[in-house]
């Protein structure tokens, strides 16, 4: 299996000059693959570069192509065969690189430290977890239990 890195452009000429870019850096054609993606799959239409990278290459690759503008980063391991992706499925879902975390992170308390996702700080958590485990106002809405959280956070912060 290969190492690719992926990024979707609403064009073929913006794929294309990220392409170059590449290039510029040394990669080859046989490194770079930009195809369309049409409506239907897992995914949103639109052009696909796709780039083959060492591991070591692959920050380089995701690098120029979140400069050049990508939607939709994706790391995949794959077939990649004459300079084609050629296992791409476009009803996969993409594992996205740059996908942020469900919530506004805050600062846990150390009592409420919990390490459910490792792109998360260890020190940070989704704020409406932390307001659910932290004490109650005694109010039925979650809204107002979730101001009551924030509004204690930023008094103890500030």
């Amino acid at each position: 299996m290969s190492s690719i890195v992926a990024g979707r452009f609403a064009s073929i000429p913006e794929a294309e000059e990220v392409a170059r870019k590449l290039y510029a850096r040394g990669f080859s054609v046989w490194d770079v693959s930009v195809m369309s993606v049409n409506p239907g799959g897992a995914r949103p239409p639109g052009v696909l570069l796709a780039a083959h990278a060492k591991r070591d290459r692959r920050e380089e690759v995701a690098d120029v192509l979140r400069e050049g503008g990508a939607l939709d980063l994706e790391k995949a391991s794959g077939k990649w065969d004459g300079g084609q992706w050629t296992d791409f499925d476009p009803h996969r879902p993409p594992a996205l690189i740059d996908e942020e975390p469900a919530g506004e992170c805050w600062p846990a308390p150390v009592s409420a430290r919990h390490d459910d996702s490792a792109s998360r700080p260890p020190h940070a958590g989704p704020v409406a977890a932390e307001a659910v485990a932290m004490e109650s106002t005694g109010n039925e809405d979650p809204g107002s239990e979730l101001e009551h959280y924030v509004d204690k956070q930023i008094g103890s912060h500030g």
